[in-house]
């Protein structure tokens, strides 16, 4: 019987997942660029790539555009201790200036840049970062909430977990003043300090490029669920978009809590659906998978446009057009309202919001038969 051949790039990533697991790489390390893996392996750069793709999915390693790729993970007996991240401080020059900053993962340029410009300024004011992964987990949240707070800290950022509901840790601390920022998210019925992007002003744009273009069936398509804030903004500007021009607001064309094999069953129940916006760039990717297995080519047969961009997507077979949010600015003034409400408690809370832009690429086009009749 012979052994089945393991795949070069899965050798490649049992090599970098060793050294890691060894400790030779430490959180915040910076990896050998791909040109240099693919040299020292004898192997090429899609390898490497691919290799570098899935350990940034499996959470072991992050990119950052223009910057390089870095570890997350620390070493295994120190797996419960907040992680250090490229120049992120664990102690600062004055003992008790600390700040936390939690967040559901690091595995995408979105969130690394976050976390680079809450750094950035943190760093400047002199205060040390805790920064903590919480995977997703409203227990984990809380559980290390309360251990931010053992430690000291003088205030924590959280990009709390998705969901309908807050955990009661992040209520708490809110309710009792304590210097609390929300990035990306807010907090319903309650007044708490916020950061977000306008994501509903950022759907409207990408839903009214599709409605120039001659679309007047387009999906809305999340991953997300309805109780997260920024998953609610954008399905309110996609229907105030399509409202204001007075396309009817069909909700059988509203994919939310969408699984990878929703797409194409979604697809193939609504052939009438000739633009599709999605929620963020992976429930986009698996947009377009779903309609390449049924035949449908982007923009052919269907254009798209989402939420964030990604690292070289301009080089793509079809490079995508794209909402993008001011992803180090975020951080950096989440840190900012931090340090004020540290120096000045007693400010009534803030909700924050920066501008989108829309970046047209090649995915979005005409309606087929109609390319001399859009909307001007």
């Amino acid at each position: 019987m012979t052994s089945k051949r393991v795949p070069l790039y899965m050798k490649l990533r049992a090599y970098l997942v060793d050294k890691i697991s060894r400790g030779e790489w430490k959180a915040g390390d910076r990896l050998p660029s791909e040109n240099a893996l693919a040299e020292q392996f004898d192997i090429s750069r899609i390898t490497v790539k691919k290799a570098l793709q899935t350990l940034v999915e499996e959470g072991e390693i992050y990119q950052i555009q223009g910057r390089g790729t870095f570890i997350t993970h620390p070493s295994q007996d120190n797996e419960g201790a907040p992680l250090s991240v490229g120049a992120v401080q664990l102690q600062s020059k004055e003992e008790g200036k600390l700040i936390a900053y939690l967040m559901p993962r690091l595995a995408t340029s979105f969130t690394a840049n976050l976390l680079v410009g809450a750094e950035n300024e943190v760093t400047n004011a002199d205060y040390g970062l805790l920064f903590f992964r919480t995977h997703n987990s409203q227990a984990e949240e809380k559980r290390l909430v309360e251990k931010a707070i053992q430690c000291g800290v003088k205030g924590i950022i959280v990009f709390p977990v998705d969901g309908e509901k807050y955990n009661e840790a992040l209520i708490q601390l809110a309710l009792a003043g304590f210097p609390l920022v929300l990035i990306d998210r807010e907090m319903k019925g309650i007044a708490a300090n916020s950061v977000c992007s306008d994501h509903s002003g950022g759907a409207q744009m990408a839903t009214r490029h599709l409605i120039e273009q001659g679309h007047r069936t387009i999906g809305f398509v999340s991953s997300g669920d309805l109780g997260t804030t920024s998953i609610e903004q954008r399905l309110h500007g996609y229907e105030e978009a399509l409202a204001e021009h007075g396309i009817p607001i069909r909700r059988e064309l509203q994919l939310v809590g969408a699984e990878e094999d929703d797409m194409e069953d979604f697809l193939r129940q609504h052939p009438d659906v000739t633009a599709v916006f999605a929620d963020n760039y992976g429930t986009g990717h698996n947009v377009e998978l779903a309609a390449a297995r049924l035949g449908r080519t982007i923009p052919e047969h269907l254009s798209l446009v989402f939420f964030d961009d990604y690292e070289y997507s301009r080089y793509s077979k079809v490079p995508p057009t794209v909402v993008v949010q001011q992803e180090e600015a975020l951080g950096r003034e989440a840190a900012k309202r931090l340090l004020s409400l540290i120096g000045q408690p007693d400010q009534e809370p803030q909700a924050i919001t920066l501008p989108t832009k829309l970046i047209v690429r090649s995915s979005t086009g005409a309606v087929r038969g109609q390319e001399d009749d859009m909307i001007e």
